[in-house]
């Protein structure tokens, strides 16, 4: 999976869920934000970045390797 959240930290503003420009995110049953497609993933970073409270973090690839930035 290329995007992981912590839901420890995350406060379901759902910011992440209304900025991603591939639609990725999804609500459960209890309206709580999750990766839907993760697959989709174009590594943009928007969600990363527009996180108030750091919870989502984008994994990249550095030569095959996994790398969360």
């Amino acid at each position: 999976m290329s995007i992981r959240i912590d839901y420890e930290k995350c406060i379901n503003c759902r910011i992440c869920y209304e900025r991603c420009p591939e639609g990725l995110y999804g609500l459960d049953e209890n309206g709580k934000v999750f990766v839907k497609y993760p697959e989709e993933c174009w590594l943009c970073g928007s969600c990363q970045m527009d996180c108030p409270v750091q919870a989502i973090r984008v994994r990249y690839s550095v030569n095959n390797k996994p790398m969360f930035v």
